[in-house]
This record gives structure tokens, sequence and C-alpha cells, in this order.
């Protein structure tokens, strides 16, 4: 499950880091207006994904924005080498999640800002520029999607609950290609997003459970905090050192489909 110790930040200091992360959002929101997608912009990495000038772009100047504001910060991200400077403060970046996605014109891939504290996620902005849809939360401050306060509970289910996972070939790539199988079977209503789209229809209480699976800290510290604030269940599962595998939303839901998947949650503090 989720660390059991939350750092106390001030409310202050919250709304501080909030505002900065919504100004890094904004900046992305523009980088990615301004960037021309064609052939010669696209890349493809040692593990089959796309980059983009647009991811680079993007990130390059988060980190300017941010070692301007947060000298002594360390930062994390997808497209360039962590710097670590020993702060208990970490920035974890994506600046654009679902870039494939991004280079074939589809509107849900997002950027993803987050903040952590001594290893724990205290701050998460998740943005989809071409849907004018932002969610995000800091610690203390509960969650918000545009603006709007969102809650994540259980409730009486009409119908099939909606549960949004992954794409299959990542269960491949985590060696569990079952998983995927098993749960299509046990969910018909599965809806499946290649980015983060898949997190903030969770978070707004939209669908009932997400699952993440052979993903990057980047991919999902944003939702991790954001799940906490919205009183999400949040379960992280045994996997490989440095992936993530993760389950959250509506707390039954989530404690369903973990006993569905059959693996252990690992223990953190």
């Amino acid at each position: 499950m989720e660390p059991v110790s939350v750092p106390r930040i001030g409310e202050a200091d919250s709304r501080r880091f909030l505002r900065f992360a919504f100004s890094l959002a904004d900046l992305a929101r523009r980088l990615v207006a301004e960037t021309p997608i064609g052939e010669a912009d696209i890349a493809v990495k040692a593990d089959g994904s796309y980059v983009s000038v647009a991811d680079q772009r993007i990130e390059a100047a988060w980190r300017e924005a941010i070692t301007g504001q947060f000298g002594d910060h360390d930062l994390v991200g997808e497209e360039y080498p962590a710097e670590g400077r020993g702060s208990a403060w970490e920035w974890v970046l994506d600046p654009i999640d679902g870039t494939d996605n991004f280079v074939h014109g589809m509107a849900t891939f997002g950027t993803l800002v987050a903040l952590r504290h001594e290893g724990v996620p205290v701050l998460g902005v998740i943005d989809h520029p071409r849907l004018d849809l932002r969610v995000s939360a800091a610690c203390g401050l509960g969650a918000s999607c545009n603006g709007r306060a969102v809650r994540v509970a259980d409730r009486d289910e009409r119908g099939t609950p909606i549960v949004v996972v992954t794409a299959p070939e990542n269960f491949s790539k985590g060696g569990r290609p079952e998983l995927f199988a098993r749960l299509a079977a046990a969910h018909p209503n599965l809806r499946v997003y290649r980015d983060c789209y898949a997190h903030s229809v969770v978070l707004q209480g939209q669908g009932a459970v997400a699952v993440d699976w052979h993903a990057q800290l980047w991919d999902v510290c944003a939702a991790w905090a954001i799940a906490r604030e919205a009183g999400a269940a949040f379960a992280r599962l045994d996997g490989p050192s440095g992936r993530y595998r993760v389950v959250f939303g509506r707390p039954a839901s989530v404690a369903a489909v973990t006993d569905l998947l059959g693996i252990a949650r690992e223990e953190e503090g």
C-alpha cells in the first residue's frame, strides 16, 4: 500500500508548490501548441517508445524553471539524467505521457508534474493540453479537476463497473501477459488507454479503478499524490526493481482487482 508516513507540510508551502506546478503545466501547454510535429521531429528509443522534440523542449524548460525557483531540489524525469542535489525534495517529470498518441494527433496524452518529499509523493498535476483538462492535488489541499473539488469513494454500482488499464503490451513487458486477459474476462467494461488519461478518468470518479503495469516512477507519481488527496485507495504490487505495478481508485474496487490479480502488495514505509 501507499507509505504510512505522510509528511506534514504547511498549507502555505503546499499552495506555493502547487501554483508553481501549475505554471509548469501552463508552460507545457504553450510549448505543445508551438511545436510542429513531423517525421523529422520524432525518434524511436531503444525500448520502442517515441520521443519528440516537444518532449525534450518541455522537460528542458521545466528543469530550467525548477532550478531557477528551487535550485537545491532534486530532479528526475523521462528525457534527461537525474539531478541529485541531496535534497529531501524531488520533482518527478514526464513532459509528454503518451507520446505515441501525441504524434498521431490523439488528444488523450498528458503532461505530468509531481513532487516528492523524503520519497513520498505530496503533489501531482496531470494536465491534458488539448482536452483543457487538469487534475491536481497537493498535500492537505484536497484534489480538484479544473478547479472543482473531486473525491473518489465507493458507490452503489449501476451496471458493470468501468476498469481502466494500460496497454496489453505492458503486461507482456512485465512478464505477466495472462493478467490482462484475466482482467478483460472479469470486467466486460474494460477500457484501455496508453497514457495518463486512464489516471484522470479514475481520479475524477468516472471509472472505478485504474491498473498501470510495468510503469516508471514518472508515469505514476502524480496519480499517487492525487489519489491520496482524493480519498482513493492506492495499492502498489510486487514487481521488478525500478518498475511500478499500481492499482488505484474506489477502495472496494481496488481490493477486488488486487485479489483478482493475485499479487502481493509491497510493504512501504
